[in-house]
C-alpha cells in the first residue's frame, strides 16, 4: 500500500512570478502579463530639484524658525498649553527678554521644589496630582494662551 500511494506524486502547478535577468539587475515578472511584477526603486528619469526648486521643497518639510521680515525668532505653539494653538507667533526682543527672565525664574522655583523634595519626599506627589485635576489643567492653559497672547501682541 505504501508503494501505490508513492506512485501518485501530483506535479505543482506551474508559479505564476518568475526571475529573469536584466541589465545585471534580478528582476521579478509576471507570468500572465509579461511585465516586471516589483516598481522600479531608483527611477532613471527622476532628477533632483535644483535652484529655487529645491529651496521650495525644504521651507515645505521644515517649519520656519526665523521670521523673513523682521529677522526675529518664531515659535510654533501646541494644544498641549495654548488653547488657540498649533499657532506661530513672532517674537519680539521684549517679549524674548521677558521669556528668558520667566525660564530663569522657573528653573529656581524647580531646584527649590528639588531640594525641598530631599526633605519632604510626599511633596513630589504634588505634580502629579495638579496633571490629573482638569481645572488646574485648564487654568494653567488659560494663562499660558493669555501670556502667548500678549508675545502675539507686542510682535505685531
Amino acid at each position: 500500500m505504501a508503494g501505490a500511494a508513492s506512485s501518485k506524486v501530483t506535479e505543482a502547478p506551474p508559479s505564476r512570478y518568475k526571475v529573469v535577468e536584466r541589465g545585471r539587475r534580478l528582476v521579478v515578472v509576471d507570468t500572465r502579463t509579461g511585465q516586471p511584477a516589483t516598481r522600479d526603486l531608483h527611477p532613471a528619469a527622476a532628477k533632483p530639484p535644483t535652484g529655487s526648486a529645491a529651496n521650495a521643497v525644504v521651507e515645505q518639510l521644515t517649519p520656519r524658525t526665523i521670521d523673513d521680515r523682521s529677522g526675529s525668532a518664531v515659535l510654533v505653539t501646541s494644544r498641549l498649553y495654548d488653547l488657540k494653538g498649533p499657532r506661530r507667533i513672532v517674537i519680539s526682543d521684549t517679549a524674548s527678554n521677558r521669556m528668558s527672565r520667566a525660564i530663569g525664574g522657573i528653573a529656581i522655583v524647580l531646584i527649590a521644589f528639588v531640594i525641598a523634595a530631599v526633605f519632604f519626599p510626599l511633596l513630589l506627589l504634588l505634580p502629579v496630582v495638579l496633571l490629573f485635576q482638569p481645572k488646574a489643567r485648564a487654568a494653567f492653559r488659560n494663562w499660558m494662551t493669555a501670556r502667548l497672547d500678549e508675545a502675539d501682541q507686542a510682535a505685531s
